[in-house]
């Protein structure tokens, strides 16, 4: 990105800037929820200049911002993560950094000016092992009657729009319609790593993955 960018865009820019630097577990927390709070508000501007794209009919433009959101959405999520492990909350720290991980695939996809955030996706992996302990995922298999298109509401197979695919500022998805659920299995790669064993039967209770500590049965209490 250059000085022709928008003055928005620029703004969003240094945003940025600053909330990067925050990216680290030794940051002081107040100055951590500080930089959320400034996210917070630049995604609330950012979808007004989104909308204010979308009605001028100026594509370009609001794939700009879909990806300066996903950008802010990555940047709050790992803040949270960082403010959540020295909170002792492992199981909800795991959960925003997914959540960081997929806003830094979408940012990449919403337009050719994040291409670069393929890196801080894999900076993002790298936190994942080096932080976290192995997780073991689970993934469910679904039979799907009709798949809807978010953009145009038709069936998906006879549309034009491709998933995962940015449009006037909003990304395609599939609406899953008449699902039965057919299977869950153990992968090494699920669609979504949120979707794990988070405890297991031990001696006494329930083993936590992340804290090792055994927690007491219920009915034992």
């Amino acid at each position: 990105m250059n000085s022709s960018l928008p003055a928005f865009v620029a703004e969003f820019n240094e945003l940025v800037k600053e909330s990067e630097n925050m990216l680290l577990i030794t940051r002081d927390s107040e100055l951590q929820r500080a930089a959320c709070s400034a996210l917070e508000d630049a995604l609330k501007r950012t979808h007004i200049e989104k909308q204010k794209a979308i009605a001028r009919f100026d594509e370009d433009y609001a794939n700009l911002l879909l990806g300066c959101e996903s950008v802010a959405h990555a940047l709050l999520a790992e803040l949270n993560m960082w403010l959540l492990l020295k909170e002792e909350k492992p199981d909800e720290a795991w959960n925003h950094l997914v959540d960081a991980q997929m806003a830094s695939i979408y940012a990449a996809r919403a337009h050719d000016g994040f291409r670069h955030l393929e890196h801080h996706h894999q900076r993002l992996e790298a936190i994942e092992h080096l932080v976290f302990p192995r997780q073991v995922f689970v993934s469910s298999g679904m039979l799907v009657g009709f798949q809807e298109c978010s953009i145009c509401r038709r069936d998906y197979d006879g549309c034009e729009h491709l998933v995962g695919r940015p449009y006037m500022g909003q990304f395609c998805y599939i609406i899953a319609r008449d699902i039965d659920l057919d299977h869950v299995a153990i992968v090494e790669h699920p669609a979504d790593k949120r979707c794990r064993v988070e405890r297991f039967n031990a001696e006494g209770g329930t083993r936590n993955r992340m804290t090792w500590k055994i927690e007491p049965d219920a009915t034992d209490a």
